[in-house]
């Protein structure tokens, strides 16, 4: 999805555009009207066609598509003419070797055309209509919904179709004499093969999609998964302390909670630690006695290990409860384990729709997009101060939402949210299956920390130690500073907070700490396995906490995981003040050239946080470099700067010659 990936609907149609400039030197020619004006429709229709569909209006989209195709239709026509004026243009001889190319050029316009329709087709009948993949279940007298594996079947191969259409179009500007061609025309070709050759690898991952989909959504037998949901007022490695869980299963397309929203303590009872065989990378949970158990065992930011771990602990549980208690557990063959927070439910919500959570009288919530997030994160503490109503309310809510999410009311919404969730990771993903989990990898949708071999790295990843939920008010600013020397990168990276609570606070958001109002977090710096820290400094209080993993020391303390290096210290944060760390390394190699070009690249991945951290980094190149090549960077002389909001991981790149 976006960042590295883009859907296979959207990506389809991104190579039209790269059509955009090859056809307008084609009125410069002598050739008929018809030939001129089709291809140049044809570019402009399909360029409203991409926008219509970017913005979900499958009408105007629809027109627009059917336009083109008349476009090119009549291009057609014009070039298998028997026009004099073409016959005389092709004995100029400017003229007639560009007329040479000229088959070429329409043959990939009708190709590019025909992958719209298809496209078009997906976005029209998929989501909505009588074909639409999602769809009341006959079976089901409550009106429950379901996924109509023949649906997914067909999109599958309309997905083919659009992708053997692309590489048509691909391979005929490909065949292009670009000598024939006038220079402004060239270009354009070459970005028109570019966004075929992006789009195919993007489809090529749809396809992948759709042929491991059916087997996911209980085409051969039923699937269980288990949905966790992450409080993200209380930060944990994956986004937030696992306080909720639910568990569901799909056979032949038709989902059931067999548990809907239950409390981990259902499981942990008495926060019950265990013990049971740790991966070596579980240095968190090893050094964190209340992180052994099943609610509390996600504080790894790798979902994969943190997923694995908590159902190893859930399973281990499950084992020792009463009899009359094991039903609350998830079941040991799980097929699955998803963890989501509330600002995935928020990214959701357009597409589910409004709803009213909890039938009594007086646990009535009407939840909405707008108010989802406030009310679970921070309002619900202060209208429901005893825990058990508060607990009562948050579980109707997220019964109501997951009720509603297999029985959408905007199902085209509901798609897009799942994509922005997943790209933001505030949705991720792990399942026992090696090729089904491979392709969550491939998909960047299993929130791993990334192997980011031959680059720099960064990841900062925050631990709320302080038993309270003042993450919902906590700010983070990450800036770094990177001076190329040589191949090496010499680096200075500033990890600051700011907790913007105010008192007083509710019990259950402030926490049973003798110390109330104080923000603990406990800061993780990830950087690559070479680095060699030169220097630290501090700003605010720190105190040894968690013992054994940090220890106040003029450098901070030192782990490692997933081939990462970590440094950790823990600040102890008053309302409205901040604290900060400021770690030197050097970081040996980094810089390796590439075609005559030396290359820079920094990959930095995102922790999901309720307010996104703001990401500054100064890049100061070496004297004398020429040519960069900087895609989203601002320059000014020989420093590059990037200062954004952190919303996705990003991998970027900076190139010059010496």
């Amino acid at each position: 999805m976006d960042g590295s990936r883009r859907s296979g609907v959207g990506a389809t149609l991104a190579f039209l555009t790269g059509l955009a400039g090859i056809f307008l030197w084609v009125s410069m020619l002598s050739g008929p009207f018809r030939l001129a004006s089709g291809l140049l429709d044809a570019r402009d229709h399909l360029e409203r066609a991409e926008r219509a569909l970017s913005n979900t209006a499958t009408k105007a989209a629809r027109y627009e598509t059917l336009a083109a195709v008349a476009a090119t239709e009549r291009a057609r026509a014009g070039l298998e003419s028997k026009s004099p004026l073409l016959a005389l243009a092709r004995k100029a001889p400017v003229a007639g070797r560009a007329l040479e190319e000229v088959p070429h050029l329409v043959a990939a316009a009708e190709h590019s055309a025909a992958a719209a329709e298809g496209t078009l087709d997906i976005a029209q009948n998929a989501l909505r209509g009588p074909d639409k993949v999602i769809a009341q279940d006959p079976d089901d007298p409550e009106g429950g919904g379901r996924i109509r594996l023949d649906r997914i079947e067909a999109i599958a191969r309309t997905v083919a179709d659009v992708r053997d259409e692309i590489r048509a179009a691909r391979d005929e500007l490909r065949a292009v004499d670009l000598g024939n061609l006038p220079r402004r025309a060239r270009g354009a070709v070459r970005d028109g093969i570019a966004k075929a050759e992006k789009t195919n690898e993007l489809l090529a991952d749809v396809e992948d999609g759709f042929a491991i989909l059916p087997e996911v959504l209980g085409a051969n037998g039923k699937r269980t998964y288990v949905l966790g949901m992450q409080n993200s007022a209380e930060l944990r490695g994956t986004g937030g302390a696992l306080l909720q869980f639910a568990v569901f299963t799909i056979d032949d397309g038709r989902p059931e909670f067999i548990r809907k929203s239950g409390t981990v303590y259902d499981v942990d009872l008495d926060r019950r630690q265990l013990t049971i065989p740790l991966p070596e990378d579980a240095w968190y949970v090893a050094g964190i006695p209340d992180a052994q158990r099943f609610g509390n065992a996600n504080w790894s930011p790798d979902w994969p290990l943190s997923a694995q771990l908590t159902i190893d602990y859930a399973q281990a549980s499950a084992a020792l409860l009463p009899e009359e208690l094991a039903e609350v557990a998830p079941l040991d063959d799980v097929d699955g384990f998803i963890a989501v927070d509330p600002v995935a439910m928020e990214k959701l919500m357009p597409g589910v729709g409004p709803y009213t959570a909890g039938r009594r009288e007086g646990r009535q919530v009407y939840v909405t997009a707008n108010r989802i997030v406030d009310f679970v994160l921070y309002k619900a503490y202060a209208k429901y101060p005893i825990q058990k109503y508060r607990r009562a309310r948050l579980r109707d809510i997220v019964d109501g939402f997951y009720e509603n999410v297999f029985k959408p009311k905007h199902p085209t919404e509901l798609v897009q949210g799942f994509g922005s969730a997943l790209r933001e990771k505030h949705m991720q993903i792990w399942m026992t299956d090696p090729a089904e989990q491979a392709f969550i990898e491939q998909m960047d949708w299993d929130g791993a920390i990334r192997a980011a071999r031959g680059a720099d790295y960064l990841y900062v990843v925050e631990q709320n130690v302080g038993g309270n939920k003042f993450d919902y008010f906590a700010e983070q600013t990450t800036t770094m500073d990177v001076a190329i020397e040589g191949d090496d990168a010499a680096v200075s990276t500033e990890t600051r907070v700011r907790s913007g609570v105010f008192l007083p606070q509710p019990r259950w958001s402030a926490g049973d700490s003798a110390r109330t109002g104080l923000h603990w977090p406990m800061m993780n710096v990830y950087v690559p396995l070479e680095a060699e820290l030169t220097g630290a400094t501090y700003e605010g209080e720190r105190e040894d906490t968690p013992p054994g993993l940090v220890t106040v020391a003029d450098t901070p303390s030192e782990h490692f995981e997933r081939g990462k290096k970590v440094w950790s210290s823990t600040f102890v944060i008053p309302p409205g003040e901040e604290a900060a760390m400021r770690l030197d390394y050097r970081v040996p190699g980094v810089v390796r050239s590439r075609d005559g070009r030396r290359v820079y690249r920094l990959i930095v991945q995102r922790q999901p946080k309720v307010n996104p951290e703001q990401l500054r980094i100064t890049l100061t190149l070496p004297e004398g470099a020429g040519r960069v090549n900087a895609p989203g960077w601002k320059r000014k002389g020989g420093v590059l700067t990037w200062d954004k909001p952190l919303k996705t991981d990003l991998d970027l790149e900076v190139s010059w010659q010496e």
